[in-house]
């Protein structure tokens, strides 16, 4: 799959070893994103010139963010914990996986009616014993489905019936039907990927209902439409994408968050990994819904 060769900017320059989890919020006009590793949430308004940071405590990585009330819910290593940036301070929410130690929380989604989605990821990433989960306000949850090693994604089509998700490391990206309740059903392989592509990690659905995915290893996002035809394919000047939004003035810039491998390999290729690009796009994005929790009020 050749990826065409566009030009990028960087947004901020924060060499994240593992940036992940990029939000758009309209409101604050200002992008949110992680350090994996830090564990960092980070903030840059684009009026200003300066990325906040706030080193979270409550686990040793950060797996994703959204946006739940007036603050964030952030997916630490073994719990789900409300963040206030006002004050710094973390509170715990919730344990969907209970207190298994094997599995970490990764990505996470909120769906267009205001649910909490949060996948897991096994340690050795062999096992396929990690399973992702829907949340009710109250912090109970349900296993939506099980048996990967990575969960990565997801995403929701514009009119929320159907859920995409990254199946990592099985190279594919899996779409289910979705129905009024939030039960995911008839799971399919959406679009399956070459070992020269890299592994399909983050998601964002646009107004059209294309589904773009970065690819980590494989330095490029594709867009993907929603008959599950490749659109498009685009360089990323870093080799390790991993999560992208949409954002800016009419949801028409791309976003993309990267990260390096090890420090010998970044000294190497020598190029921008960690930082955060930005890109104008043909299409417009969707505004990134709120988690509807009961804690959160």
């Amino acid at each position: 799959m050749k990826a065409d060769t566009e030009d990028w900017e960087i947004f901020a320059e924060t060499r994240d070893q593992l940036g992940e989890s990029v939000l758009w919020h309209p409101r604050e006009r200002a992008l949110y994103w992680i350090d994996y590793y830090g564990p960092f949430v980070h903030r840059k308004r684009t009026r200003d010139a300066t990325v906040e940071t706030w080193k979270l405590d409550g686990g040793e990585i950060v797996g994703s963010v959204t946006f739940a009330g007036e603050g964030l819910l952030v997916a630490m290593d073994h719990g789900l914990h409300l963040f206030e940036p006002g004050t710094g301070k973390t509170r715990f929410f919730a344990d969907p996986k209970r207190g298994r130690r094997d599995l970490v929380y990764n990505d996470a989604k909120v769906d267009r009616v205001g649910r909490y989605w949060v996948g897991t990821l096994c340690l050795n990433e062999d096992d396929a014993t990690a399973g992702f989960y829907r949340m009710r306000p109250d912090g109970s949850a349900v296993l939506a489905d099980e048996g990967f090693a990575i969960c990565n994604g997801p995403a929701f089509s514009p009119d929320n019936r159907r859920l995409y998700f990254s199946d990592s490391m099985g190279r594919r990206i899996i779409s289910y039907a979705l129905d009024p309740n939030g039960t995911a059903f008839g799971r399919r392989t959406f679009f399956t990927f070459a070992d020269e592509d890299g592994l399909p990690d983050g998601l964002a659905v646009d107004s059209a209902g294309n589904v773009w995915c970065a690819l980590y290893g494989g330095a490029k996002v594709v867009c993907i439409d929603p008959s599950g035809s490749l659109r498009r394919s685009i360089a990323v000047p870093a080799k390790y994408a991993t999560s992208l939004c949409f954002g800016g003035p009419g949801l028409r810039t791309l976003f993309v968050t990267t990260g390096w491998n090890t420090p010998e390999e970044a000294a190497v290729t020598r190029d921008a990994g960690g930082s955060v690009f930005a890109r104008s796009v043909d299409v417009s994005g969707l505004e990134e819904p709120v988690a509807r929790l009961r804690a959160s009020s």
